[in-house]
């Protein structure tokens, strides 16, 4: 899923724009913006190890906390800054993406 929007780069800032009112074609463009997904990897944030998004929690971190037997809701009271939503989309990403084994949280 991704939207489409039309944008006016001015003052270092990218401005939406509902009509180019007094803008010629090659002033305005179009962005495509797409969600990230909820496990991402950046060089210059741990190591380059994928995190949850927006994060700094490795996912093989929360994935080898919860395989040592430990839940996912005393993962969400020892870190309450993640909410279960977040959670549960970066396991099932890691399971279907990255390869990891299936767990039963049911």
């Amino acid at each position: 899923m991704s939207t489409t929007i039309r944008a006016i780069y001015r003052d270092s800032v990218f401005e939406p724009l509902e009509t180019p009112r007094g803008l010629t074609e090659d002033q305005v463009i179009e962005l495509e913006i797409r969600p990230l997904p909820p496990v991402t990897s950046n060089p210059r944030i741990m190591g380059g190890k994928p995190c949850i998004t927006g994060t700094r929690m490795p996912i093989d971190w929360v994935m080898g906390y919860l395989e040592a037997g430990r839940s996912l809701d005393q993962f969400l009271s020892e870190y309450p800054q993640y909410t279960r939503e977040e959670v549960t989309a970066a396991i099932r990403y890691a399971i279907e993406e990255m390869g990891y084994p299936e767990l039963g949280l049911g």
